[in-house]
């Protein structure tokens, strides 16, 4: 299993992480996810290897972005 982690922008409460984590899960290969709301860092563990890139285009088009690590 790989974990990936990185920072997400634009969080501002519970239901922002709610959807972020609905979003990432529906990713082909991720098994879990966790976000931290005050910091907003986030990690992914993924069954599969899988590129910065991909999740990112998660969030094309909202109002949250990723820094990368």
């Amino acid at each position: 299993m790989e974990t990936i982690k990185f920072k997400l922008l634009g969080l501002h409460c519970e239901a922002c992480v709610k959807l972020s984590t609905i979003k990432l899960k529906n990713l082909k290969g991720i098994k879990e996810v966790k976000i931290d709301l005050a910091s907003g860092n986030a990690e992914v563990m993924a069954d599969r290897t899988m590129a910065i890139s991909e999740i990112e285009n998660v969030f094309k088009g909202t109002d949250y972005s990723i820094i990368k690590p």
